[in-house]
């Protein structure tokens, strides 16, 4: 007689074994579900020193542009410090996801707020490097030395020329008077170039001008005088020469340029740079305070 089969006495090994591969697809299961945010932890590290690294060769580039001694040299550095401010743009844009998946409160208002000091980061360098491109103290600083030397040089000449050929003393004393103003009103216009405040450089002008004046009043003087017509006029035209000069030097100073963008980098961009450190800090500080996922 065959013996009668009922489910209570099937045998017991296969559901062992199906609850075996169940709990062993869990673990693989969970083990998968831990590695992305394995991998979000370690790579928001390391954006964050990607960032930190790109943000203090941008402070170094920008630092190259404003004292860089040519106009070349200041662009070149201006450009990369251009593109080191994208290069963070981007590793930002990449470290936003993640922060923002990991759904961390603290490590999205620590992101927030380096965003923020960054965006202010950003406003800064737009204006110190449109000024430290410029160059209009430097600018002024050459046409000075250059061109403005020249023609009081010129100028000298022809006033000593016109005392030898005179042998009037008081005709003489004029000329060399004037060759005296024309030489402070060139170091006062020297001094005007590095000039931060306004009010400064008005008095500089004021005093510039009056040292004009005296010029020409001298060169009448010894016009009235009898002093060779030649003579005066090869003065005159290298003094009118040397005020349109010095009226550009003066235009270009007045920018100020360069005094303004390294003003700017020793304190405004200090500090804002000095905002965005601590908030990298800050962010990193929260990603690490974590709990390590398992895997």
């Amino acid at each position: 007689m065959t013996p009668t089969t009922t489910p209570s006495s099937l045998p017991r090994r296969p559901r062992a074994a199906a609850l075996l591969v169940a709990a062993m697809l869990l673990a693989v299961a969970a083990s998968c579900s831990s590695e992305p945010a394995l991998i979000r932890q370690a790579r928001k590290e390391e954006l964050i020193e990607a960032i930190r690294g790109a943000l203090l060769e941008s402070v170094e580039a920008e630092k190259s542009a404003v004292l860089a001694t040519t106009d070349e040299e200041s662009r070149s550095m201006a450009r990369e410090a251009q593109a080191l401010t994208g290069k963070i743009d981007a590793l930002r844009d990449e470290l936003r996801p993640l922060v923002v998946a990991d759904g961390r409160a603290k490590e999205i208002e620590r992101l927030d707020a380096f965003d923020a000091a960054w965006n202010e980061l950003k406003g800064v360098d737009d204006r110190l490097l449109a000024l430290a491109v410029a160059n209009t103290n430097l600018k002024a600083a050459r046409l000075s030395a250059r061109e403005g030397a020249a023609a009081l040089d010129r100028f000298v000449e022809a006033i000593v020329a016109a005392e030898g050929g005179s042998t009037d003393a008081a005709t003489i004393r004029t000329l060399s008077g004037a060759a005296v103003a024309a030489l402070r009103e060139q170091s006062l216009l020297l001094i005007h170039i590095p000039t931060a405040e306004p009010a400064d450089m008005t008095r500089i002008e004021e005093r510039m001008n009056e040292l004009g004046d005296e010029v020409g009043r001298s060169l009448a003087s010894a016009r009235a005088s009898g002093v060779a017509a030649e003579q005066l006029t090869a003065a005159s035209d290298a003094w009118e020469e040397h005020r349109r000069i010095a009226a550009e030097v003066v235009r270009l100073s007045r920018e100020n340029s360069n005094v303004l963008s390294f003003d700017v980098s020793v304190h405004e961009k200090r500090k804002v740079t000095k905002e965005c450190l601590t908030a990298l800090d800050a962010l990193l500080a929260a990603i690490e305070s974590n709990p390590q996922p398992k895997r």
